[in-house]
């Protein structure tokens, strides 16, 4: 690789520089052991947990990857999330093409069943893989930094502090991120092999560079942003002709163009069209005006950084309102915007010298600008995953302040470069291990992180519904009556910042029935239910019966009838019905539905 001659890429005095990877391949190996083994120790612990959260939509309850290989077919022929809305009574809005993480699990499904454990180690593994790929592929473009051994070259500690950053936990931890890991992954191999084409001058690696090209955007889109990526690392890095750069990625945008169109077509004709598709869950700033929702976007944005610098608190869950609904007269609105606009500019303005921390600082920012909500929105205000590959534009700028130290405040600050990494390395670590504890399984993931977001709609909701379902279970009545009391503020919370989830209202219709013999509040709630999902036949029986205790038993009837449509042979409606038909003196029709149901197997049986 051709080295950059540009004397305004630093104001530091050079230094001696000394090969980082040498010709030994015993010391080139050590280094790749070192930071595989780093991977293991922070996130090994991952390796006993369960599924947890949206594992089930592209895991456990897809029917395309319980079926193995036989599912392949239809992965790649469908809406990520079909094969589970077609399990649910009612879909989650798709929009998303990316088969080929959900492959691997399929292949996994097959060999293995529902091992959790086998997909947590295989995520550590691609994960592994990547930083190692990031520290060769740093050391190929950064030999002319100085570097006086390769634990405190810019290529290692950026390498190490990326592996480390605590916001990559949700990445690693969680199973269904494998789609980012094997986004980046993928397209830095796109970045290698043509790193080896201009090297070698073999169109071999030109082909195998699109060939991964086409590997990362069929793992997530997200991939799509290397096409910049790619011709501003070469750029800034060697000496090689625009001309020449520009004609190596044709082939990059062409593959990009193809996914495009063919994930279009996909999408469009497979994706679920559901009554939730605009609702709050789904899309963030639907209660939003236009000023509201940027002003939110702008704050999103400041928030990115404060997690990148501070990664601390973590949560899985960025939805309504855990993010508040932001005004342009807050103060931290403008900060964000200050800050946006002094980046970018910065990063556009080193274009012409090659400046070294405007590539880092357009490293960061361009993969967020497609996940920041201001060209599309993507479902959530912010997610931590989101920030996965920005976050190795962060960690070269310290790890080039740390080495380089371009001002006389970094050599004061980074004197002794390894008495700052060090104690940066324990606290991410510290943080990273222990993070990866409340990603056991959905429970604790859910009730860790509703403290964290307990002005969310979706954590106090999910809580609320997990902690109703564990009491289901429970034969002491007592202690369920225990458990109702201590889950109702969150379900109510979270109903009163969005009064339109079917869940949340039949389990509050259902508790203030049961519980608080409230049968006022239970028929609002039961109806809501019913109104919001009509396809689901949970809240037919448990409003028409609370119709039937206040003696509406015409209302009754009628919601028990609209039941019998969905679910022609539901037992208990039927019971129900023939119930009600006798407190009406009709025992006719009493005994019509009587003997229907007595034809009927117990489901419980």
């Amino acid at each position: 690789m051709q080295k950059n001659k540009s004397k305004k890429n630093s104001k530091a005095e050079p230094v001696k520089e000394v090969e980082l990877i040498n010709n030994s391949s015993i010391n080139r190996f050590y280094i790749y052991g070192v930071i595989i083994l780093f991977c293991f120790i922070l996130y090994g612990n991952t390796i006993p947990n369960d599924y947890a959260l949206d594992d089930a939509m592209v895991i456990t309850s897809n029917q395309y990857t319980q079926k193995g290989f036989d599912g392949i077919k239809n992965i790649f022929l469908y809406d990520s999330f079909k094969g589970f809305n077609e399990n649910m009574l009612n879909g989650v809005a798709g929009g998303r093409y990316r088969p080929l993480s959900m492959v691997t699990f399929a292949v996994e499904h097959a060999f293995f069943g529902d091992n959790p454990h086998i997909s947590h180690f295989i995520n550590i593994c691609l994960y592994a893989f990547t930083c190692v790929l990031v520290f060769i592929i740093l050391s190929e473009f950064l030999k002319k930094y100085p570097q006086r051994n390769w634990y405190t070259s810019i290529s290692f500690i950026a390498t190490i502090l990326f592996l480390a950053h605590p916001i990559h936990t949700e990445v690693v931890a969680n199973i269904k991120c494998r789609d980012e890991i094997m986004s980046l992954l993928f397209s830095l191999l796109t970045l290698w092999f043509l790193i080896k084409y201009f090297n070698l001058n073999k169109t071999l690696f030109l082909f195998l560079s699109a060939f991964c090209f086409s590997l990362a955007l069929l793992s997530k889109e997200i991939a799509i942003v290397f096409i910049l990526i790619i011709p501003l690392t070469f750029y800034f890095f060697t000496d090689i002709p625009i001309k020449k750069i520009i004609l190596s990625i044709l082939p990059l945008v062409m593959i990009a163009i193809i996914f495009i169109v063919t994930r279009q077509m996909i999408i469009g004709r497979t994706s679920v069209d559901t009554v939730f598709a605009k609702s709050l869950m789904n899309d963030s700033f639907v209660y939003m005006n236009p000023s509201q929702k940027y002003a939110t976007i702008t704050y999103t944005l400041g928030m990115y950084l404060k997690l990148t610098f501070f990664p601390h608190p973590l949560t899985w869950d960025y939805y309504p309102y855990h993010i508040p609904i932001m005004e342009w007269s807050n103060i931290l609105v403008l900060i964000s915007f200050a800050l946006m606009i002094f980046f970018i500019v910065v990063g556009l303005k080193g274009l012409k010298n090659k400046n070294f921390l405007s590539y880092c600082i357009l490293f960061y920012l361009i993969p967020l600008s497609i996940t920041s909500n201001i060209l599309f929105p993507v479902g959530a205000f912010m997610g931590e995953r989101f920030l996965y590959a920005s976050t190795l534009g962060f960690t070269m700028v310290i790890a080039y302040l740390m080495i380089v130290k371009p001002k006389p405040i970094f050599k004061t600050i980074f004197a002794k470069p390894l008495l700052f990494l060090i104690p940066v390395l324990a606290l991410y670590s510290f943080k990273t291990i222990n993070r990866n504890k409340a990603w056991k399984d959905t429970f604790t993931i859910v009730e860790t992180d509703v403290k964290t977001s307990a002005n969310s709609v979706k954590s106090n909701g999910e809580y609320g519904q997990h902690l109703y379902n564990r009491a289901e279970k429970l034969t002491d009545p007592a202690e369920k009556a225990r458990r109702y009391e201590y889950m109702l503020p969150y379900l109510e919370k979270s109903f009163k910042i969005d009064p339109n989830q079917p869940t949340t209202n039949f389990i509050l219709g259902t508790l203030y029935g049961r519980y608080k013999n409230d049968l006022e509040k239970s028929i609002y709630f039961l109806n809501n239910a019913m109104n919001l999902d009509p396809a689901n036949i949970s809240p037919y029986n448990n409003l028409g019966t609370a119709y039937g205790i206040t003696k509406q038993y015409d209302k009754a009837i009628e919601v028990f009838e609209k039941g019998l449509k969905i679910e022609p042979q539901n037992k208990e409606i039927l019971n129900n019905l023939s119930l009600t038909y006798k407190m009406l003196g009709n025992h006719e029709k009493s005994q019509e539905y009587a003997n229907k149901a007595s034809v009927i197997p117990d489901p419980k049986k």
